[in-house]
């Protein structure tokens, strides 16, 4: 019943001991690999910076235009001037 276990044991072994030897060298491919992903992720968040700004512009309300007002007859200045 042991005998999976211990196959299991020296494949993980074996597998520590290969990737030890090997380290600069994932190293090197794990540092390609976040470079990579920092410049996706830069890329995508320019444009949903974009794109929320185009959104937000399509939805900025309009200014109604200014009417012009009516100009008042004497009588209603008077009385407001009172």
């Amino acid at each position: 019943m042991a005998l999976p276990f211990f196959v299991a044991g020296l494949a993980v072994g074996g597998l520590a001991i290969v990737a030890f030897n090997n380290r600069t060298k994932i190293a090197d491919e794990f540092q390609k690999g976040v470079k990579q992903a920092k410049k996706i992720a830069r890329k995508e968040l320019d444009e949903a910076f974009n794109f929320a700004a185009k959104v937000k512009q399509e939805l900025k309300p309009q200014k109604p235009k200014r009417t012009r007002s009516k100009k008042k007859k004497p009588e209603e200045e008077n009385k407001n001037a009172s």
